[in-house]
């Protein structure tokens, strides 16, 4: 699954940036494709939990939803739709519509097994309204487009019309931060809840009953 073409990709892509750095509208950045898969495109560890929790759905033969907030280039949506059943379908949201051209193109080769792709270019304050009001629940749901403990609390409470029981949602990169860890620990405590720490990611499940004994717990450390 992992496409070692894209690190050795020395091409240019000039594309906008949407993060919490960038002025309103975004900033234009440049940048070589091979900087970019290294550096915010997930690896081969992120991406085996990625296409397990995918996987995890085989056992009942219905194809899934996938949905997927920052596409970067595709790396993320490639190893959840590998893991998926036949007949899946993924939409992925990314705010760069050059950006989103590539993970358009680099999916496209899933169809073989009728596995579609549905993008959504354009800032999630656009894009994602018209997504919740289409009320079509996903299966799994990817959070990578925001690294911010405020986002990341604003995205969940938003997309809880999407969510079902079954519903497993990734977050990517929970130390981030201290505020990114914080805001991951409060949606971890939240009622019904349950919560799986993979150190560089987590995964969360609602309408879930807690367990009696209280989790097990990781100390938060300057990622690397």
């Amino acid at each position: 699954m992992r496409d070692r073409t894209l690190e050795r990709n020395q091409s240019w892509l000039e594309w906008r940036d949407f993060g919490a750095s960038q002025p309103e509208g975004g900033g234009i950045r440049r940048s070589r494709i091979s900087g970019l898969a290294r550096t915010a495109s997930s690896d081969v560890r992120k991406g085996g939990w990625l296409a397990a929790v995918s996987r995890s759905f085989a056992h009942s033969g219905s194809p899934i939803r996938i949905l997927e907030l920052g596409t970067c280039l595709g790396s993320g949506g490639d190893y959840l739709l590998a893991g998926a059943p036949d007949g899946s379908h993924y939409v992925g949201m990314e705010g760069s519509r050059e950006l989103a051209g590539w993970t358009a193109e680099r999916l496209a080769v899933h169809a073989v097994a009728e596995k579609t792709v549905e993008m959504h270019p354009g800032p999630f304050e656009k894009t994602l309204p018209v997504l919740i009001s289409e009320a079509q629940p996903f299966d799994v749901v990817f959070l990578d487009g925001f690294h911010e403990g405020k986002q990341l609390e604003e995205q969940w409470d938003a997309l809880q019309p999407l969510l079902n029981p079954q519903t497993w949602v990734v977050v990517d990169d929970i130390r981030w931060s201290r505020d990114m860890h914080a805001s991951w620990l409060r949606l971890t405590q939240k009622e019904g809840v349950l919560a799986l720490d993979l150190f560089r990611m987590g995964v969360l499940k609602s309408g879930a009953r807690r367990p009696q004994h209280e989790p097990l717990r990781t100390k938060w450390r300057e990622r690397a």
